[in-house]
């Protein structure tokens, strides 16, 4: 079964840039996260969903577009990305995988049921899916960790979130 993951995109870019994005090469470093995210969809196929600030943008409504499968969405001029995702999270419920690190979304999503990865570990995930396309692995079981260490049982919480992760 398809995962929905929901990704808030300038907090991906963040985690995954050493330095932090410049607003001026902001469209170029959008690009590569989508080819990132694009190499990730082939390898699992799951459905993405990126949310981006349009926050100081001219848009007067949301913005949506489609980047080789990919949804990706624009708040409107004054809407910050987080509440288009709380949204999301308050509709869809139990079916949302999102990616974040802002601790008021997870917040918000985990009381509502959705499963929250951080950027940080999202980000991990794409650079193993990187690696497998460029040495053209295909078999997912190589590009997933298997958890290893304390025995005792997880929180509820934290077993949807390994059970999530294993299908990532």
């Amino acid at each position: 079964m398809a995962l929905h993951i929901v990704i808030d995109g300038y907090n991906l870019i963040g985690a995954s840039q050493s330095s932090g994005y410049i607003k001026n090469n902001l469209e170029s470093v959008r690009e590569e996260l989508f080819k990132r995210l694009l190499a990730y969809k082939r390898l699992k196929g799951h459905k993405i969903t990126v949310v981006l600030d349009g926050k100081y943008s001219e848009n007067l409504s949301r913005r949506h577009e489609n980047h080789a499968g990919i949804e990706v969405i624009f708040s409107k001029n004054g809407e910050e990305a987080d509440l288009i995702i709380k949204e999301m999270a308050e509709k869809k419920r139990e079916g949302l995988t999102i990616v974040t690190s802002d601790r008021d979304v997870a917040s918000f999503a985990v009381k509502r049921g959705s499963v929250i990865i951080t950027s940080n570990e999202f980000n991990d995930i794409l650079e193993m899916a990187d690696y497998a396309e460029d040495k053209g692995i295909i078999d997912d079981e190589d590009c997933r960790s298997e958890k290893k260490g304390n025995p005792k049982r997880l929180s509820k919480k934290d077993r949807q979130k390994v059970k999530r992760l294993k299908k990532l």
